[in-house]
């Protein structure tokens, strides 16, 4: 049947050579005969897209290189993720740089338990950092937090049942990190701590580049 129907379809066109005529596109205009505003308007359209030595390439904007940008490039990083105070090891997890430097991407890879991906930046207009976490558990948690005494505090803006809860980052040394949750006790009026993880960076690996 689709055979039948390719052979009726070149007939077709044999029949009515126009119809290949009418779609095929038109010509570029000539450069000598284009008025000056024409040229200019063309040039513009496609210097995103053409360096001058030929070579197609996107012009993209420079990116987030503000210092509050670069406030999470200490969890940049191949790592291996421990309880903190144990040496067992529970976790893999590779941060990278994205988007012109202004893009932190997670993948948490467990040994035991769901799988997941980050995605945080720094948002200018509030002063605070974001983030979005999902995984293979089905989840979706929302972050919003910012820098407090050498400490990246997210808070958990995604709490079904409005109980205060945050996640915090602490940059130990050029390789190790230290990442713990925390829920509000009101009744003490006092933080307390959930879980506590290490992360040091996986043997071999080096500290990435901060310039994506």
């Amino acid at each position: 049947m689709r055979q039948v129907f390719f052979s009726a379809m070149i007939v077709a066109l044999l029949a009515a050579p126009g119809a290949l005529a009418q779609t095929a596109p038109a010509a570029p205009a000539d450069p000598h005969a284009m008025s000056r505003r024409d040229l200019e308007a063309e040039v513009r359209a496609q210097r995103p897209y053409l360096r001058y030595s030929g070579v197609v390439a996107a012009n993209r904007p420079v990116g987030c290189r503000e210092p509050e940008s670069r406030q999470f490039d200490f969890w940049l990083g191949e790592w291996e993720v421990s309880p903190t105070g144990a040496s067992m090891i529970l976790a893999e997890s590779s941060i990278t740089l994205a988007d012109q430097g202004c893009v932190v991407l997670e993948e948490w890879r467990p040994f035991s338990g769901a799988s997941a991906h980050s995605i945080s930046a720094y948002d200018a207009a509030s002063g605070r950092w974001r983030q979005a976490y999902a995984g293979s558990g089905g989840g979706w948690t929302l972050y919003s937090g910012r820098v407090d005494g050498g400490v990246l505090r997210f808070d958990n803006e995604s709490s079904a049942d409005g109980q205060r809860q945050r996640m915090n980052y602490q940059r130990l040394d050029a390789d190790s990190v230290r990442q713990w949750g925390e829920t509000f006790d009101a009744a003490r009026g006092a933080w307390t701590v959930t879980w506590d993880f290490t992360y040091r960076r996986r043997p071999g690996s080096l500290p990435p580049s901060t310039q994506e």
